[in-house]
């Protein structure tokens, strides 16, 4: 069965790029698709438009910016066929579809659903009206820790899925893409046969999740990885250098990567040949080539050869408690989410001490330093410093 594969000219801002080269996990998005689409034994087709087609044989019709694993389009095929007809795909309403923000994917949103832009058409005698084929991607949820006086009653709940499908159409999508997948290797993780599972802690010589997860990591050649460094279900590509103290968990970290000493990365992707030289980064993607001495990057997208100086600030929460909102083609659009950070163009240099508030997008190549008079130039004890305030020791 073919699978045609429509171009998207469309850009992702503030990358410039065209969504099938934006990265997930430090792969574009369009070997991601290839690789997908060639495991289930159908063959990608490159199309300009819809009207291009001619197949009057069972095919599939996608748009190269949307992103779904192979356990999502595996099952939309199967009950596709079951239903005989000409199918749209779409998930129910969820946690999966609120975290990863559809109000900016342009898809079809409906009470209960959302539809998104990949098709199923049966042999030309089957086709009919097209249905909406309507999966649950929900499979388990974990809670984040945060108190009631910043997220109410209600628990910060993120969802542990190897189904889903995200239509690449803003930065905040292809963050959300990029997180969703390092958390659906928890949900496959829990969906092992107790056979697998025996084995993992026969490796691991014990019965300890923790140590079993171990087991889990996939380290690359040529690496220097100190022996106090803790590396847990995660990828770590070749020559990656961890220092000593550092910490690791369900992350990927690319090939030349350099993660300094008691570093800690959680669920965040680091891209090749970055630099960590200190803090902590959680739920965050590092493109290539960043270089960050920041005390904290939390569920932030950085571009491509970034610097991030130190005590800058990358918030990621409304101090009023209401909603993040993002930009998307000029307007202010609600994410009706409550914790996103902010999003670094390619090349964007943070001075000390810079804040970016959360939903912000810095433009690529922009260079940001405090303003002239929170900077110490000079110091003359017998001039006024704008912006600072001299006190002089009296000697004893």
């Amino acid at each position: 069965m073919k699978a045609y594969i429509v171009q998207n000219k469309r850009k992702i801002d503030p990358f410039d790029e065209r969504p099938c080269d934006c990265l997930i996990g430090n792969k574009t998005l369009s070997t991601i698709q290839k690789k997908t689409l060639l495991d289930l034994g159908l063959e990608p087709v490159l199309v300009s438009d819809t009207h291009r087609i001619e197949d009057v044989e069972e095919h599939i019709i996608l748009n190269d910016s949307l992103y779904f694993t192979r356990e999502l389009l595996e099952e939309f095929i199967v009950r596709s066929r079951k239903h005989q007809g000409s199918t749209v795909c779409a998930l129910k309403a969820s946690i999966t579809t609120l975290r990863t923000i559809t109000p900016v994917q342009e898809v079809k949103s409906h009470p209960n659903y959302v539809e998104y832009g990949l098709y199923y058409l049966p042999k030309e005698k089957f086709r009919g009206e097209c249905r909406s084929l309507i999966i649950e991607p929900d499979q388990m949820r974990v809670s984040i820790p945060i108190p009631e006086q910043m997220c109410g009653n209600k628990k910060y709940l993120v969802p542990l899925t190897d189904k889903f499908i995200i239509q690449i159409n803003h930065w905040v999508n292809l963050w959300a893409a990029n997180i969703i997948t390092l958390l659906a290797k928890g949900a496959r993780l829990q969906k092992k046969s107790k056979i697998k599972l025996a084995i993992l802690a026969l490796k691991a010589h014990s019965l300890n999740r923790w140590k079993i997860l171990r087991q889990l990591n996939k380290i690359g050649r040529d690496c220097d990885i100190h022996p106090t460094a803790y590396i847990e279900g995660s990828t770590i590509g070749n020559n990656v250098t961890i220092g000593a103290g550092s910490i690791i968990r369900a992350s990927v970290v690319g090939k030349g990567a350099f993660i300094g000493n008691g570093i800690v990365i959680e669920e965040s992707v680091i891209g090749e040949k970055s630099t960590i030289l200190n803090g902590h980064i959680l739920y965050s993607v590092l493109y290539p080539g960043t270089f960050t001495v920041a005390q904290m990057i939390s569920t932030s997208l950085i571009g491509r050869n970034t610097f991030i100086g130190s005590n800058v600030v990358l918030t990621d929460f409304r101090l009023d408690g209401k909603n993040v909102m993002v930009i998307k083609d000029g307007t202010k659009i609600d994410t009706e989410n409550t914790l996103i950070g902010c999003c670094l163009g390619n090349e964007v240099y943070l001075g000390a001490g810079c804040i970016v508030a959360p939903g912000r997008m810095i433009p690529t190549g922009m260079r940001i330093v405090p303003k002239k008079e929170r900077i110490l130039n000079a110091c003359d004890p017998e001039q006024n410093i704008p912006g600072f305030r001299l006190i002089k020791n009296k000697l004893p």
